[in-house]
């Protein structure tokens, strides 16, 4: 036999000794006939009561007594639940403290990686003339200042340039005035001072680089003739870059100048970048509702290139508070709770008021003190044995007969609750749970659906393919029934076609709350549906 298949049955044995042990078996011997018996009831099927000692009418187990006072229903109005001896390690219930520690969250983005634009500049021709030579024609050429890019031949510098040299012969005073319109031209000190020794028949001066980078645009050709002002050259450099990301306008208040951001970019496999926010943007752009955040990052061997996708995370601040794991929150309705064990194979369940989210942490601001132990895994069991419970709890004095309960209201509900809790089992992806919901799902009452339910099994996949029809024709009775069960609601996934080959569009199903749990697409798309008018 599987481990699977010995672990199910191991799990069903457990919990229909516990509806046992919460009924008949916590009662007093026979021989006390001192307590008042209750009535009768299955102990694989708590729902089937009677008021004589008689057979389940479902698994035809003998029905036990539940006496007056018996300590399983007390359990039950405390939100108590005990698994047998051993059993915890059977279904994998796992725990954790609650403690304080940091509340690590991490913010992912994606953006684009590119030049700093404070660092891009244009060379412009610093006088009317034109232009004999290139010593630089092409685009990504590297640059550095005063590096020669052109040759010009400039009837303006060259009369400045005789001007420059007659002043030399009358004042000191007068060539400074003539070196100051020489450097408005463009040419520097090493160009000036070399104009006396320059031969009658050198027509041409140098345009040299004002800035350092690589040639992004070039607008001219030789020959061409320019004008001042004209441009010639666009430069960028790239040893710093900007990394820009937009950040959605709930995600602002989390960021701050300063924090770290790690980046990994496809054009450089297996390495990371690391810097800090640089800038946030006070504008939020209209449509998106987000602002632009700046990073900025050295790049001085320039392997960072231009104009490429990047994305990462920033690592936001992490105070400490009391916390717990995300795993242990389960969400009934819109009531957060969890399970504290209060000895071996004994747990509470308690309503807690959760804070801020975290990677793997919620934020605790009610409900649960630094030490309680909670379940983190085989909460689901758990949960399903808490509801068992809360269906053996007596309603009131007077038990409904096991003969006439598929004819009234009380019935109907109680069976769709259990239909429920196995919805909300493949909602949560949890097979063990769902296997075990099964194990106490009995056939509608009066054999009112027709189609055969799903079995326990060993993947989702196959149980969600036998459950869809039968959950298809009990969405369809609840339809009926809406008026009957007030609290029952029904919903339907416009995208259920999409779950493997022929399957249906717009499956519904059933829930006794208005938290859309889709259990058809489970975690995948968990809120995919609508609620249904009747």
């Amino acid at each position: 036999m599987k481990p699977s298949v010995i672990a199910i049955a191991l799990i069903a044995a457990s919990l229909g000794w516990l509806a046992a042990h919460f009924t008949g078996g916590l009662s007093k011997p026979s021989g006390d006939s001192t307590r008042k018996v209750l009535f009768y009831q299955s102990p694989m099927h708590p729902w089937v009561k009677s008021n004589q000692p008689g057979k389940c009418t479902i698994c035809g187990m003998d029905l036990v007594p539940v006496h007056e006072g018996d300590a399983g229903f007390d359990q039950v109005a405390s939100g108590i639940v005990m698994l047998p001896q051993g059993s915890p390690n059977v279904v994998g219930v796992q725990t954790s403290e609650v403690r304080k520690q940091p509340l690590a969250r991490t913010l992912r983005i994606a953006g684009m990686i590119g030049e700093d634009m404070s660092r891009h500049g244009i060379i412009s021709a610093p006088v009317e003339g034109r232009i004999d030579g290139l010593a630089m024609n092409h685009e990504g050429q590297q640059v550095t200042r005063r590096q020669p890019l052109a040759t010009i031949f400039s009837r303006t510098l060259l009369s400045v340039a005789n001007e420059y040299n007659l002043a030399l012969k009358q004042s000191a005073e007068s060539a400074l005035l003539v070196q100051r319109r020489l450097e408005q031209y463009g040419l520097v000190w090493e160009q000036i001072k070399s104009i006396p020794q320059r031969q009658p028949d050198d027509l041409y001066f140098g345009i040299l680089s004002t800035l350092t980078g690589v040639i992004v645009k070039s607008y001219i050709a030789e020959g061409e003739y320019v004008k001042e002002g004209q441009k010639l050259f666009e430069i960028a450099d790239f040893t710093r870059m900007w990394f820009m990301f937009n950040a959605s306008e709930q995600d602002l208040p989390l960021l701050k100048i300063g924090q770290i951001v790690t980046l990994s970019a496809p054009h450089l496999p297996g390495q990371t970048l690391k810097s800090r926010i640089a800038a946030i943007s006070p504008n939020l752009e209209a449509m998106s509702r987000s602002a632009m955040v700046r990073v900025v990052l050295e790049n001085p061997d320039r392997t960072i290139k231009n104009n490429t996708f990047a994305e990462g995370t920033v690592e936001l601040e992490a105070p400490e508070v009391i916390t717990i794991p995300r795993a242990a929150v389960l969400w009934p309705g819109n009531s957060p709770r969890v399970f504290v064990e209060m000895a071996a194979g004994t747990y509470q369940q308690r309503n807690v008021k959760l804070g801020r989210s975290g990677d793997a942490l919620w934020e605790i601001l009610d409900g649960l003190k630094e030490g309680d132990r909670i379940v983190t895994s085989g909460n689901m069991i758990i949960d399903s044995q808490a509801q068992i419970n809360a269906l053996a709890t007596p309603a009131g004095p007077a038990p409904v007969e096991a003969s006439s309960m598929t004819g009234d209201s009380a019935a109907l509900r109680t069976w769709f609750k259990a239909v429920a809790t196995l919805n909300l089992a493949l909602a949560s992806d949890d097979l063990a749970a769902a296997n075990a919901a099964l194990k106490h799902l009995s056939p509608a009452p009066n054999g009112l659906v027709k189609t055969a339910a799903p079995v326990p099994g060993t993947d989702l996949k196959t149980m969600r393919q036998a459950f869809l029809p039968w959950s298809q024709e009990t969405a369809a009775l609840a339809v009926k029934l809406k008026s009957r069960i007030p609290d029952l609601h029904i919903f339907r996934c416009s995208m259920t076609h999409d779950l493997w080959p022929g399957a249906p569009a717009n499956a519904g199903w059933i829930q006794l709350t208005t938290a859309l749990r889709n259990p058809y697409w489970g975690k995948e798309m968990l809120e995919c549906g609508m609620e249904v008018k009747p």
